[in-house]
This record gives C-alpha cells, sequence and structure tokens, in this order.
C-alpha cells in the first residue's frame, strides 16, 4: 500500500495517466460538516485570529497613537473619500529610482476607501489604527479558513502558525500600522491560499481570491510584481477548471460565483480604470518604469540569496530580523538548506502531480511561483537605491507559505506508523507554539516601538498648540528640514484640515503625497505655516515663532530634534 493510500487517499498507482486525464477539483472541508465540538473548536480559531490585530491596534490606541508621518498622509487621503475628492490612485512610489525618472504611484486606492468607513464612524486616529488592523484580521482569518478548506483542522494549525510566526517576525506593530507595504503583508499571503485554492479547483473561492488579489496588487508596487505570476496563474487554471464543470452540466453555483468575481472585480478595480481613462495614467507610467531605462540591478546572486535567506532554517518568517537583517549574506549551509528546502517543494510538486494529488501540487506550484517572482523582482532592484524591508516583503510571505507546503507535503509520505506516532506529540507541540506565537506578538505592541511613537505625544502637544494659537481659516504649509519635518508635518496638516482649515502645500519631494488638489498655486490665504527643524536668523518681517517642540523622531536613533513652527500673516 502506498503512503497515499495509507493516507486515506485512494492508490493512483499505475492509473495515474489515466486519473490525469479527468482530474476532479481537489475536496474541500467545510466547517459546517464538522461535528459541533470540532465546529466551535475551528471557530474559535479563526475568531482568535482576527482578534489578534484587533487587540495590537487598541493597546497602541490606548497609549496615545494618532497618525503621523506617512500614516497621516493616508489618513489625509482617507479624508478625501469622505469629502468628494476620491482617490483613483495609491500613495505615490521611488519607482523613479528605477532609472526611469519617470514619477509613479502604487496601482490603487483600495486601502482609502476600505479604511473611510471606521474613519467616519469612530474618528480619524481610532478609525485609521482600527481600519488597518480589521484588514489584516480579515487576511488572517481567510488564511486560517481557506487552509481548514484545503486541508482539514491540522491545516489550519499549520497555516495559522505560519501566519502568527510571520507577525512575531515582523512584530505585533505592524498589525495596525496603515502604511501601505505593511498593511499588505498578511493580505499577500493570503492571496497565495486564495490562488492555490482556485488553482485546484475550488471556483467557489473565486470572489474572494478576486478581493484578495485587488487588494494586493493595488496596495504596493512590491506586492504587484511578486504577485502577478501567482495570479495569472490562478486566472488561467480557474477557467480550465471552469470550462470541466461547466461541461458536466447541473452549475448554476459555478455561473453564481464567476458573476460575484467580476462584480467585485469591477468595483474594485473601477477607480484605477478611471484613473487610465481620464486621470494620471498611473499604470500606464509604472509599466513604463519597469519597460524602459534602468539603472543596473543587484543581479542573481544576490536574489538568489534572498530565497536561501527566507527558506533557510531557521527561515526568515519563524525569527525576529536585525535591522537590515534581510540583506545579511547567507553562510555556505545556509545556501545549501535554503536550496534544498526549495528543491524538495520542487519535487514534492511532481511527485503529486504524478499521483493526481491536485492539492498538494498546486499548492508546491503556488510556492515556486511566489518563489521565483519574488526572485526575479530582487534581481532587479536597483544597485544602492536604500533597499528597504517593504522591497523585499516577498521573503516573509513565500517563507510562510513555501514552509507550510513542506510540512503539508512531507506528512502523507511518512510511513503510517511514524504518523500515528507522531501524530499526538505534534499536536501538543503545534498547541504550545500556537499560544506562544499570540503571546509573543500582542507582547511585542508598544507605542514606543512603534512607526513615529517616540515623537508621537510631542507632535500631538505641538499640533494641539498650534491650534490653539491659530484660529481655523485657508493656509499655506512649507516644509524646512529633515526627517523630522517629513514626520511632524503631514501630522499638522491632517489636524488641520480634519479641524475644518484649507490648507495648501509647496510642490517638492515630500509633498506629492498630499495629493493635487491641495498643491499651492497662488490662491489666496490667510498667512504661511513654516515647518522647520533648521533654526534661520532672520524671516520676513512679522514672522512670528508659534512652536518650539523638541522631540526623539526616529527610535533608532537617540538624537533629539528641534521643530519649530513660524507663522507668517498674509499673502505671500
Amino acid at each position: 500500500m502506498t503512503a497515499t493510500a495509507a493516507a486515506g487517499q485512494p492508490d493512483v498507482g499505475a492509473e495515474a495517466p489515466a486519473r490525469a486525464r479527468r482530474l476532479r477539483p481537489a475536496p474541500i472541508h467545510r466547517v459546517r460538516d464538522l461535528p459541533p465540538t470540532s465546529r466551535l473548536a475551528v471557530q474559535a480559531a479563526l475568531v482568535g485570529l482576527a482578534l489578534v490585530p484587533l487587540l495590537s491596534a487598541a493597546i497602541v490606541l490606548l497609549q496615545g497613537w494618532r497618525p503621523t508621518g506617512d500614516n497621516a498622509l493616508i489618513g489625509l487621503r482617507v479624508h478625501d473619500v469622505l469629502s468628494g475628492h476620491p482617490p483613483l490612485i495609491g500613495q505615490p512610489t521611488t519607482g523613479e529610482n528605477f532609472g526611469s525618472g519617470i514619477e509613479t504611484s502604487h496601482p490603487g486606492p483600495i486601502e482609502f476607501y476600505l479604511v473611510a468607513p471606521f474613519v467616519l464612524v469612530l474618528g480619524p486616529a481610532v478609525g485609521l489604527a482600527l481600519g488597518a488592523a480589521a484588514i489584516n484580521a480579515g487576511a488572517l482569518v481567510a488564511i486560517g479558513w481557506l487552509a481548514h478548506r484545503r486541508g482539514g483542522t491540522s491545516l489550519l494549525a499549520v497555516g495559522s502558525l505560519g501566519a502568527l510566526a510571520m507577525a512575531h517576525s515582523l512584530g505585533g506593530n505592524l498589525l495596525h500600522d496603515p502604511v501601505s507595504s505593511n498593511v499588505g503583508s498578511f493580505v499577500a499571503l493570503a492571496l497565495l491560499y486564495a490562488s492555490w485554492s482556485v488553482i485546484a479547483g475550488d471556483l467557489r473561492v473565486a470572489p474572494l481570491f478576486v478581493a484578495l488579489a485587488s487588494f494586493s496588487l493595488q496596495d504596493h508596487l512590491t506586492y504587484l510584481g511578486t504577485g502577478t505570476p501567482v495570479v495569472v496563474a490562478a486566472l488561467a487554471a480557474g477557467v480550465w477548471w471552469a470550462r470541466r464543470i461547466a461541461s458536466r452540466g447541473g452549475s448554476g453555483w459555478l455561473r453564481r460565483s464567476i458573476a460575484s468575481s467580476v462584480v467585485v472585480g469591477l468595483v474594485l478595480w473601477l477607480p484605477v480604470l478611471l484613473d487610465e481613462l481620464v486621470g494620471s495614467a498611473n499604470v500606464n507610467a509604472i509599466f513604463r518604469t519597469f519597460t524602459g531605462k534602468r539603472t543596473p540591478g543587484e543581479g542573481a546572486a544576490f536574489a538568489a540569496g534572498r530565497v536561501a535567506e527566507a527558506l533557510a532554517p531557521v527561515p526568515i518568517f519563524a525569527r525576529r530580523v536585525a535591522p537590515l537583517g534581510y540583506l545579511h549574506t547567507p553562510a555556505l549551509h545556509e545556501w545549501l538548506l535554503g536550496i534544498a528546502v526549495l528543491a524538495w517543494i520542487v519535487v514534492a510538486g511532481v511527485l503529486f502531480a504524478r499521483r493526481a494529488d491536485v492539492a498538494r501540487a498546486a499548492m508546491a506550484l503556488v510556492s515556486v511561483l511566489a518563489l521565483v517572482a519574488g526572485g526575479y523582482s530582487a534581481v532587479k532592484l536597483p544597485v544602492g537605491a536604500g533597499i528597504q524591508g517593504s522591497n523585499l516583503r516577498w521573503m516573509w510571505t513565500a517563507s510562510a507559505f513555501g514552509w507550510t507546503t513542506a510540512a503539508w507535503t512531507v506528512w502523507p509520505l511518512l510511513p503510517a506508523f511514524w504518523r500515528r506516532v507522531v501524530r499526538g506529540p505534534a499536536a501538543v507541540v503545534l498547541g504550545l507554539a500556537l499560544l506562544a506565537s499570540v503571546v509573543s506578538v500582542v507582547g511585542s505592541v508598544e507605542l514606543a516601538t512603534d512607526r513615529d511613537g517616540a515623537s508621537m505625544e510631542g507632535t500631538d502637544a505641538l499640533v494641539r498648540e498650534v491650534e490653539a494659537k491659530l484660529p481655523k481659516g485657508t493656509y499655506r504649509v512649507t516644509y524646512e528640514g529633515g526627517s523630522a519635518v517629513v514626520s511632524v508635518g503631514p501630522a499638522l496638516v491632517h489636524d488641520l484640515e480634519l479641524r475644518g482649515d484649507a490648507v495648501f502645500m509647496d510642490v517638492g519631494p515630500f509633498t506629492r503625497a498630499y495629493a493635487d488638489h491641495r498643491e499651492f498655486d497662488g490662491q489666496r490665504v490667510d498667512g504661511t505655516i513654516v515647518i522647520s527643524s533648521e533654526a534661520r536668523a532672520s524671516y520676513p518681517e512679522g514672522t512670528r515663532l508659534l512652536v518650539r517642540q523638541e522631540l526623539q523622531v526616529n527610535r533608532e536613533e537617540a538624537a533629539i530634534n528641534t521643530i519649530r513652527v513660524y507663522y507668517v500673516e498674509g499673502q505671500p
């Protein structure tokens, strides 16, 4: 008897070629079909996954979290959704660093629209943090539900552990962070599970797949580059499966699923389509950026090293990484172990494809596609462009999914005796690891270690004082200085506009993210607000100092910055 037959699957043996010709969608595990006790346990697990990001947001909100820096800019764009300036594209990127010189933005504004209802009901700070947390909560629930649908409670546990380990690695603060590169991380992992389901023939999840793909591909350029091959493979497989299922008749559910997917896709991509027709043609600019003149890339050796770093034990998704640790050059043993894990996933895919095990073969395919796409994107990263963790976030998502794939493909190949021996202890270890992961993730959440968390109290005091000294009006805002201004300035503009002021910005390297309707072009203003991290000997006559505030902007640096806010009354 083969290991597959011993695992409760039919022994395909010599029938594999014939079985391959009449492939059927992989079996699914429905929660509603479980016994009451098991059903309750699965539902409790899914609720638990949803609560982790929400708890993360609650902790920092109680400690004084407020929008600053990039998050304040996202808050402004969410406000645009609610105030009659609907965004059609995402936040600006650094795509011009790739050598094209073309200004681009992230493909779509989907996050702004999803977070807007939370801000409308709960206010700008609570709504923004809880909105981002809700997106991550939905992604974690999708991961758990799809894992259970494909492999039952055992894969639900393994998949959940992979996702929580990834949260441990990236830090619990990421779970409520609205910045696009962070809020899309777990959606990108959920997309791998959804793509796997579609490739395995589970077309009932097609609307969920379309929703996850839409968010992931719109949210940040890095997810567009690494997610597109997986999405294309899923779409192609979905069409193939749909034709086979429809040919058998009685597929009313299939028509409903396809119709729902089309509606979801049209709604979520409508702003992007409108931008191409009547706006900035941002997608065209992205295409020209990545197909035109390019700076030299980091190269194949660097990319292969990222794959090895992602997969080699202890894989990157399961450990804390020091600053810039994702750029670590793997040692020889890490190279060999990383290649061995990747080789096993490839071999497992071929093995289970020959056995007509659609579920495991499809999972291996998705895992390999994600790793190859990520590696290719790393090849193209420009040398010396200041590579950030967001550029390589695929290392975490592909690593978590890859190791889940390795575990799920090894298990049915173990002799039946060893599976019986290992099952009990493995379940205990898995349960303890899940509990430890939740405790670790929640325990890592703290305002002091959050994005701009060290400066939030001082920023809030600065903003309150400026608002107390200036009446509501129409103001021009200019910046002078470095990172302190980039963090504090957006927070002040965000709060002034939500107070009811009209704010216009000078065009510059820091102000493209404010959207065109906030550009200062000679409009009548009551005065000019100058936010500066530099002390100057003189300002125009009539300039007065509103606020002088000392704060630590970057938690990685002990330096204290002095921010000064000046006001010049009248038209500039």
